[in-house]
């Protein structure tokens, strides 16, 4: 049984408005449903000034529903994390991490106090001391219900602007899959022949970005999917045994700070870090040098130091590097294996875990196997 919640939500529509192409509706929630007074709206829309060239003239939020919450859920009890157990026990396996103000549905409850529960891809086992669980749960999930666009093609642009008049506006690329928190649920161009209906989101903090301030950009609708989920948890792969022990190590390190918010010019894995500030942090603290790593990841990048290698041939512990589509680095992770790289994502969220390839890989680099 599930509980309707009333926020504001994107219902996108992907409009055309050369003449005669037909309007391609997209739904946040999968109803093939009419658009309800949308034509009103948009005819009213299309009577503004357009000489007008404030964003406020060219640009309107435009739809909302509902979003609703499962009577079960639960939601982490944490400082900063907790872990998931294959098992009711605290002998059984480790097989998840459970973030702060994660989301999970509880399956079942044992009488020695252990929630059976599905988060994600994760099913496992958690003390429920460390959930908000019935009305508390129920609460705490409403508020942290997120608007998020999930990319539905292969590769995406992000833009600094709702326009497609120019590429200098592509700050990066991302491919499907990936999920970004929306800011602004619709914004109409009438300007722009090629992607009218734009989604305003949240992006990585980047080496360029010198505050603790959310970074943004722009994704057409045409590309994503919109609604509410929340953060889940993060599953534990097991590495190979073939890898060195000092990866071993930076990987399992590396993951004790999911959630470590991010902050310009940190290095700390107590007060925060940024991307690059996380990557050094981490392997100083499994005891490798960082004399010879330049502090940030275009530094990084272009460093004589440390040997490029190919995807195919990466390691857990080398270090992914990331940037805009003219090839300027400006983000870094590190790569845990399993086709995943542990990165401070910005201050959103922090330290998190993605796919690989979440976006356009630029380089990725060996340092450890020429600075341990």
């Amino acid at each position: 049984m599930k509980r309707i919640w009333n926020r504001a939500v994107l219902t996108a529509a992907v409009l055309s408005l050369t003449a005669g192409a037909p309007a391609l509706p997209v739904y946040a929630d999968g109803d093939s449903n009419g658009l309800a007074g949308f034509s009103f709206i948009f005819d009213q829309y299309l009577m503004s000034d357009s000489d007008e060239d404030s964003s406020e003239e060219n640009s309107t939020t435009l739809f909302s529903t509902d979003v609703s919450i499962p009577e079960n859920v639960a939601i982490a009890n944490v400082t900063d994390s907790c872990n998931i157990r294959e098992g009711a026990g605290t002998n059984y396996n480790i097989i998840g991490i459970f973030p702060k103000n994660a989301y999970c549905v509880v399956l079942d409850v044992t009488e020695s106090g252990w929630a059976h529960i599905k988060s994600g891809n994760v099913t496992g086992y958690i003390k429920t001391d460390y959930l908000f669980m019935g009305d508390e749960g129920y609460q705490k999930a409403s508020e942290l219900a997120r608007l998020m666009a999930t990319v539905t093609a292969g590769t995406v642009n992000v833009r600094t602007e709702p326009s497609t008049e120019s590429d200098d506006t592509i700050i990066m690329e991302v491919t499907r899959g990936e999920q970004l928190e929306v800011v602004e649920d619709a914004i109409l161009n009438k300007n722009d022949e090629k992607a009218q209906l734009w989604v305003k989101v949240i992006v990585d903090s980047t080496d360029m970005t010198e505050s603790n301030e959310d970074s943004y950009g722009y994704i057409s609708s045409e590309f994503v999917k919109v609604g509410y989920d929340w953060k889940t948890a993060v599953k534990i792969d097991p590495i190979d045994a073939s890898v060195s022990a000092i990866r071993r190590k930076v990987v399992s390190e590396s993951k004790k700070y999911i959630g470590l918010k991010y902050v310009w010019g940190g290095t700390s894995l107590t007060k925060g870090a940024d991307c690059s500030g996380f990557c050094i942090a981490v392997y100083r603290a499994c005891g490798i040098s960082t004399k010879k790593l330049p502090r940030t990841s275009y530094g990084m990048a272009g460093s004589s130091v440390g040997k490029t290698v190919s995807l195919a041939n990466a390691k857990p512990g080398d270090l992914v590097f990331y940037g805009d589509t003219r090839g300027n680095v400006n983000h870094v992770g590190i790569y845990i294996g399993n086709n995943q790289v542990i990165h401070e994502s910005g201050r959103k969220e922090g330290c998190k875990i993605s796919r690989v390839n979440y976006r356009t890989i630029l380089k990725i680099k060996n340092f450890i196997d020429y600075i341990y």
